[in-house]
């Protein structure tokens, strides 16, 4: 049994206004991997108090520290026992199972989630077939209710189809469980409103099942309503069961009974499933808010009552506690494998060599990875050849990045015969039938490389062939002329050359940015598509393409060599060799498209420089295969900026996401739903208005505090010299790589005091301004709060209000002392710490707050105007209201004439246009005339916007609290002095 006798069937509180606590842990999901959750509550188990604390840090300049989560769970049956086979919850009662704290606030007996209850959203709920979503003001349902889940039915769709709560209409295995948790022998009731949009079917067989499931999703039982003829006026539909044993969840839906005769939209609102013998009055369910998210990593037992009551004491670690424990190691190999691993044929790294598999004896590289691991091979044809080179480079940056080394060296004589010889050592691929693996069309290929032997000037072979696929006519120009060639020329930039057999469709490339012969490595991949016609050299993240209109693909090859262009026309002369190392080796048998090429090319020869740094750390969770929740996903909160290059292998995946973070100055955390989550320091930036305040006066919203409120400046962050390690910067040098502020005045008045970090930007001026702006925030003591706490558990208000609180909210504090001035003190959410006991008449909330910037900013507004009524195409005079929303100025001295303008700002009729001349007008105008210096192209809307065009190089926020568009002028927290950037 999953309850013992005599627990409490109820999960409600004791009092109203106590909040539901909810501990519920997805037993069939552990560790990092992909499983869905299915989320079975405990709580009626809870004894004592617990705890849960948000990862986050005490003070803004802190390293992030993992959440955790502790509570005791009565196991007097032995429950939680992992060594108790009799246990219902064997044998899943091990380390790392999901685990999350959720709070129902004005809790009910409906215990489903409010949007599924209320019919506001479609989520949580799916359809077997049909599309779903929802729709607003309707007639008022049985339940009172105007807003309902539709779901959109196809004509002749089969009797049976399944529309409700996730888990009754899709696969367990690949799907969340939305089920509520259920005690066997107990009695469940289900109801839910119903009705048939207008212009489709005039009624359709309906019937409401109630099903409960095992814990692994194996279906026990079904209560169903009786079939009902539903029509396009509401109806309620409602059933009943008992659990049975074994049953864990109970998940409510609705399925046809008849075929459908046309189209046909079915709507459905006020769900309800309640612990009751009979289904009752429909009510609203309360607001749910998930506090965290995590895994259980111990189980410890005890047992009270001298040794006659088993408890567990659960301990619990957020997801950044495994992703410490992440390292990388050789990067680059494996990031190439999953790289469209379905297309992959081969992938080598060209450090050691094997057995040949096609010559006896023979020397050949073997793949790592792809399908032709079994059979393809690259032998070693010739003796200029040595094994074991080092990664070396000339420049710091110019590594072969994420990779662990040795590598292979070719060392040809590229000067002979102005670049040709007949005995080059090349590489010589096999594909366990014959020596040609290039395919006829939709094909990539990779190489790494380095060399400083540029080629001699003159002479017909004054190159250097990477790798070259040749048909036997191809030097001669005369038969089969098929040749897919990368090159290196005497001025040491890189080529590819495409060509068909009958030389009918060519394609010769070359880029000024391919200098390759630095003494660097880099990274060349040459796609060619399906039909041919479109071919792309990519080296280092930069491409150059052509397209054609007759294939330059070939089913010819007559020779396929890494090394030299090898020809077969009697004299088996190899020519134009490469001098130089070679490492990594691939191919696909489909091309690439140009993003997938160029992060590959540059991840191996740059580091992944010029990374976005939301791109940066989701690349790094992916790298270290992170999945702390089958539906989570990183997601970021007002970031922006560009990182350099980063060396990974030996790092932990925490560490290199946390100098990640460090550069733009952000916090990364995981979030109440247990994402992985970047708060940017742009998101501090642009918050104005505090979430939440706290202070005594309750009458005006404010959130009452719990004791004192403790105000100090804090000595211990006081920074009067700030040194910055730039790593990874293109433009680092050793006399460069630490960037230093200092500030005398704070030195001489606080003592020198010293704050370090290291970052990972672009460029070192980057480090130069960080250290600058981190020593003007803290090269002076400011007002700090030594935290508070609020208890919430009776006041549901109250719950709603600070329920919804994240990590680097911007909250305001005020304490008004009777004889002495108000204090406020504006700051950001540092970590949240929640606690509360069994019962629900406690709950608490502890804070972490650092005061906000002492300066205010503000993003400067673009020029900006309203159509004041829609115009055709073809006129050049268009009237709008004030300027910016702003009368106070005249318009013509914000807009001059020859200023260029968006007309359409943000619709699919946009259009650029010149304002040739402003009507004169006065301050306090409703509208301007402007004068363009040409005809509109394009109809517009009253009430578009006419803007100034947003800047090439300007990051802006997305919407939601943001400013919602370049057109608005916003101001950013803070008190003066005022900084001004755009």
């Amino acid at each position: 049994m999953t309850v013992p006798t005599g627990f409490p069937l109820d999960e409600g509180a004791l009092i109203g206004s106590w909040p539901r606590i909810l501990v519920q842990i997805a037993w069939n999901a552990g560790g990092n991997s992909t499983a869905p959750n299915h989320w079975y509550t405990v709580s009626k188990r809870l004894r004592g108090g617990w705890k849960a604390t948000l990862a986050g840090r005490q003070y803004e300049l802190d390293t992030v520290t993992s959440g955790s989560m502790t509570f005791r769970l009565d196991n007097v049956d032995g429950a939680f026992d992992p060594d108790n086979a009799s246990s219902y919850f064997y044998p899943y009662v091990l380390p790392y199972r999901r685990v999350r704290l959720v709070a129902q606030t004005a809790p009910s007996r409906n215990l489903l989630y409010y949007w599924v209850a209320n019919g506001t959203k479609a989520l949580s709920l799916s359809a077997s077939t049909g599309t779903v979503s929802t729709a607003t003001g309707l007639s008022a349902s049985l339940s009172g209710l105007t807003t309902a889940q539709t779901w959109a039915l196809a004509n002749a769709t089969a009797s049976g189809a399944v529309f409700g709560l996730t888990g009754a209409s899709q696969s367990w295995t690949t799907n969340d469980c939305e089920g509520t948790t259920v005690t066997p022998g107990s009695g469940y009731a289900a109801g839910v409103d119903v009705q048939l949009a207008s212009g489709g079917m005039a009624s359709l067989g309906l019937q409401l099942r109630l099903q409960f499931y095992s814990l692994t999703g194996t279906l026990m039982s079904t209560a169903t309503s009786s079939a009902t003829s539903v029509t396009t006026s509401w109806a309620r539909l409602t059933c009943a069961g008992t659990a049975p044993a074994g049953a864990a969840f109970a998940v409510a839906s609705i399925a046809t009974t008849a075929t459908t005769t046309a189209a046909t939209t079915v709507r459905t609102t006020g769900w309800q499933v309640e612990q009751a013998a009979a289904a009752t009055g429909w009510v609203s369910s309360g607001d749910w808010f998930q506090l965290w998210q995590g895994f259980v990593e111990r189980w410890p037992q005890s047992y009270d009552q001298n040794g006659k009551y088993g408890m567990v004491d659960v301990t619990c670690v957020d997801a950044l506690a495994p992703l410490s424990q992440l390292n990388y190691q050789d990067v680059m190999p494996g990031w190439l494998t999953q790289t469209q691993s379905a297309s992959l044929q081969c992938a080598y790294d060209l450090a050691s060599t094997g057995t040949s598999r096609d010559v006896p004896a023979g020397t050949a590289f073997l793949p790592y990875g792809g399908s032709m691991l079994s059979t393809g091979c690259l032998d070693v044809v010739g003796a200029n050849i040595t094994f074991g080179t080092s990664i070396t480079s000339t420049s710091d940056l110019g590594t072969l990045w994420g990779v662990p080394g040795p590598v292979t060296t070719l060392a040809n004589n590229q000067a002979a015969s102005l670049g040709t010889t007949a005995g080059a050592t090349i590489l010589q691929p096999f594909d366990g039938v014959d020596n040609l693996m290039l395919p006829n069309g939709g094909w990539t290929r990779l190489i790494c490389f380095r060399t400083t032997a540029q080629p001699s000037t003159g002479g017909r072979f004054s190159v250097a062939t990477l790798w070259g696929a040749t048909g036997p006519g191809y030097l001669s120009g005369s038969g089969n002329q098929s040749v897919a060639n990368v090159e290196i020329f005497s001025d040491g930039y890189m080529t590819f050359k495409l060509q068909n057999s009958g030389n009918t469709s060519s394609a010769y490339i070359r880029n000024p940015y391919f200098y390759v012969c630095d003494g660097n490595w880099h990274c060349a991949v040459l796609t060619l598509s399906a039909d041919g016609k479109n071919a792309l050299l990519t080296v280092d993240g930069a491409g150059a393409g052509a397209a054609v209109s007759t294939s330059m693909g070939s089913s010819t090859y007559t020779s396929d060599v890494i090394g030299a262009t090898v020809t077969t026309n009697g004299a088996g002369e190899s020519t134009a060799p490469f001098n130089g190392d070679i490492a990594y080796f691939a191919q696909w048998n489909t091309a690439l498209d140009a993003a997938t090429a160029a992060d590959l090319a540059r991840g191996f020869a740059r580091g992944w420089a010029d990374d976005t740094v939301y791109s940066r750390i989701n690349r790094l969770l992916s790298l270290a295969s992170f999945h702390p929740g089958s539906a989570v996903a990183f997601r970021v909160v007002g970031t922006q900026g560009t990182l350099g290059s980063m060396g990974l292998n030996g790092r932990s995946a925490l560490d290199a996401i946390q100098e990640s973070a460090d550069t733009e100055n952000g916090q990364f955390a995981v979030d109440n739903f247990g994402n992985p989550t970047l708060y940017g320091h742009l998101w501090r930036w642009i918050q104005n208005t505090p979430v939440v305040t706290f202070g005594e006066n309750a009458a005006g919203g404010e959130v009452p505090v719990r004791g004192d409120i403790k105000f100090e400046q804090d000595p211990a962050h006081l920074y009067n010299d700030v040194q910055i390690t730039v790593d990874g910067a293109a433009d680092a040098t050793d006399l460069n790589r630490l960037q230093e502020a200092e500030d005398t005045a704070s030195q001489t008045a606080y003592f020198p005091q010293t704050l370090s970090r290291t970052i990972n930007p672009q460029s070192v001026t980057t480090g130069k301004s960080m250290a600058n702006y981190l020593l003007s925030l803290y090269k002076d003591p400011h007002t700090r709060l030594q935290g508070l706490t609020v208890d919430l558990a009776h006041s549901a208000a109250l719950q709603k209000k600070v329920m919804g609180l994240h990590l680097a909210d911007l909250v305001r504090v005020m304490k008004r002392p009777v004889l002495a001035p108000a204090k406020q003190l504006d700051g950001f959410i540092e970590q949240l710490e929640w606690s509360g006991d069994d019962t629900g008449s406690v709950l608490q909330l502890a804070l972490q707050v650092s005061p906000a910037s002492q300066y205010r900013y503000w993003i400067i507004s673009a020029a900006w105007a309203a159509l004041s009524s829609s115009i055709a195409a073809g006129v050049n005079v268009i009237t709008v209201g004030p300027v910016s929303g702003n009368n106070a100025i005249a318009a013509q001295y914000v807009i001059p004439a020859g200023f260029q303008m968006v007309l359409g700002y943000g619709t699919a009729t946009a259009e650029t246009v010149t304002v040739q001349s402003v009507q004169t007008v006065t301050a306090g105008y409703s509208t301007v005339q402007l004068t363009l210096s040409a005809n509109t192209t394009a109809t517009h809307t009253a009430g578009d916007v006419i803007c100034s065009p947003l800047p090439s190089t300007a990051t802006l926020p997305p919407g939601g609290t943001y400013p919602t568009c370049y057109d608005t002028a916003a101001q950013f927290g803070g008190t003066s002095p005022l900084f001004g950037f755009g």
